[in-house]
This record gives C-alpha cells, structure tokens and sequence, in this order.
C-alpha cells in the first residue's frame, strides 16, 4: 500500500479497530457472565455483589486490553510514520542531489559549447585569415611569407583535426566500441605514446621520463591504451610549468594486475577538481584565460577507457605535483605466467 494513503486511512482504521476490540469482548461478557450468574445465584442480594464485582472486573480487563492495543497501533502508525518521513526526505534529498547534478551538468555544458566555440574560431580565423593573405597580388614576390602562411595555415588544421579527435573518441568510447584485447608491450606502448607528445613537450619545455621494466606486457585494446597514454601525457606536460620532469612508471600488482603512473612536478590539482575526476568537460579553468587550449575532455576519455578494461584511475597530489594512478586488474602478463 502507498504510504501517503496508509497514513490517510490510518485514523479512520484505528478508531474501527479499538471500537471492535471494546464492542466484541462487552458483548461476550455480557451475555456470558448474565447467564452464569442466574445459573450460580438465586439471592438478590448476592446475585447484585457479582453484578458488581463482574463490572469491576470487566471494566479492569477491558482497560488493559485497550491500553494493549491501542499502544500496539500506535507503535505501528508511528513506525510506518517515521518510515513513510524518511522515505520522503530520502526523495527530497535524492531530487536535490538530481538537481544539482543537473545543474552542474547544465553549466559544463555551456562552458562546453564555449570552448568549442573558442577552439573551433580560433585556428578557423587563422585558416581565414592566411588563405586571404595567399590571395593578395603581391604575395607570389615573396617566396618566404607564402611558405610562412602555408605553415600557420597547416598549423590550424593539425588543431582543427586534434579538436574533432577528441569530440569523436569521446563519443566512440561513450558508444562502447568494442574493444580488442591483446598482448602489448606496455614500454613501447609508452614509448610510442611519448613520442607522438614530443612536439607537445618541446614547446612546453618539458622532460618525458619513461620507467617501465623491458619484460612487462598488458592485455588491452592497443588503439584505447594510445589514447589513454597521449591523454593523460597532455594533460601533465600542458600544466607543468617549463623546464620540469614527467615521469610514466609501471609494475605488477599483488593481482596480476598493472599499476601504471603518470606523475607531474606540476602546481598539483585543486580539490574539487580531483573529486570530479572522470566527468566530461573537466578543466581546471577557462580556457580563454587559463593560458591552456582544449576541451577538458582527456581526462574523461582516460577515465572512460580505463573503466571499460575494468579498471579504475585515481589521482594523488600529496607532496606536491599530480600523480595520475591507472589500474588495469589481472592484466599484466610476465614472462613466467606466459
């Protein structure tokens, strides 16, 4: 029964209970008692002190049995009334939670769309903007501004495809392709990722460190492993201040799994934003102001990846800097469990 129209009925059931539990037993003892006494006593005198200590008695027994179950229906009404409170402050708390969530998904949206936004014009005006200047009469006199132009026009495309990369692998990941498990050998899978970010890391001045042992292997989807490794690579070389160290360590865990770390010397991350670990449209600030370019969306691709090969991705900043913690659980294949 619904519990808002239990508690609705609940005066109504109460009174007709407690009238029942008092009307029956009178009736009984009535009826009973009368026939027994005209039985038992045929002096008036004694016939009317039975009468009287029957009514006492009745009236004694009737009252215990009353207070009984009155007591008993109460403590059940009360029960079923804290039960059917808490229940609605569970939904109202449970409507509020959705709310916010809501709301907070709301907002990330709208920054998403102006980071697109952002994102999107920025390398399109560039594309624009050179391919007129390619245009003007007097640019074929010039041999090194057309070469020039071409390089910041390419440039904006690399941007272009980066930006429709991330949007597309999101997606995929979010769809659910179907992965592709295999033997890969995680240090040139590192290697290989740490190479596709070297550019990122030259521009930012910044050291890629690999610590992975020789003889370690990782059952993975090589295409999500990749994307896994450069996005969590960009994220730490584009919030590492130059001339600093990020360093990508590996080992077997106690499982059989691998433990896979990516740590920065970086200013570390705030709190909220640790919290919020694995939710799209994650950054740390504004792009347009925060100095670094990109949708906040590496993160949550790692995250997504990772938790479809069963693992999970925590973060630590104690001590100072970031460390990004992947675990992949029973993954790891050495040389003596081949």
């Amino acid at each position: 029964m619904d519990r808002e129209k239990w508690l609705d009925a609940a005066p109504a059931r109460t009174a007709r209970r407690v009238a029942l539990v008092f009307l029956l037993p009178s009736i009984a003892w009535i009826v009973f008692s009368d026939g027994v006494a005209e039985v038992l006593f045929s002096d008036p005198d004694t016939l009317s002190l039975f009468q009287t200590a029957k009514g006492l008695l009745y009236v004694g027994s009737i009252t215990i049995i009353l207070y009984l179950v009155v007591r008993g229906l109460m403590t059940s009404f009360a029960e079923r009334t804290h039960a059917a409170l808490a229940a609605r402050e569970a939904g109202a708390e449970a409507l509020r939670q959705a709310q916010m969530e809501t709301q907070a998904l709301e907002r990330a949206k709208t920054q998403f769309l102006s980071s697109v936004s952002h994102e999107l014009r920025t390398p399109l005006n560039a594309v624009i903007g050179f391919s007129e200047m390619l245009g003007q009469p007097d640019i074929a006199r010039s041999v090194e501004r057309v070469r020039d132009y071409a390089g910041e026009i390419a440039s904006a495309g690399h941007n272009l495809l980066e930006l429709v990369e991330a949007i597309v692998a999101c997606a995929e990941a979010e769809v659910g392709r179907p992965l592709r498990l295999e033997r890969l050998d995680l240090r040139a899978e590192v290697l290989r990722a740490a190479g596709n970010a070297r550019v990122r890391a030259q521009q930012c001045r910044t050291d890629v460190a690999v610590a992975v042992p020789d003889d370690l292997l990782i059952r993975a989807d090589a295409i999500a492993l990749q994307q896994i490794l450069f996005a969590l690579l960009d994220n730490a070389i584009a919030h590492t201040p130059p001339q600093t160290r990020v360093e990508i360590r590996a080992g077997v865990l106690a499982d059989g799994g691998v433990r896979l770390v990516i740590a920065d010397d970086g200013p570390g991350m705030p709190d909220a934003l640790r919290d919020a670990i694995g939710k799209p449209f994650l950054r740390a600030g504004d792009p347009m102001t925060a100095g670094v370019g990109g949708l906040g969306l590496g993160l949550y691709l790692a995250a997504l990846l990772v938790r479809r090969h069963g693992g999970d991705l925590s973060v630590d900043t104690q001590g100072g800097g970031t460390r990004i913690m992947l675990r992949f659980p029973g993954g790891a294949i050495t040389p003596t469990s081949r």
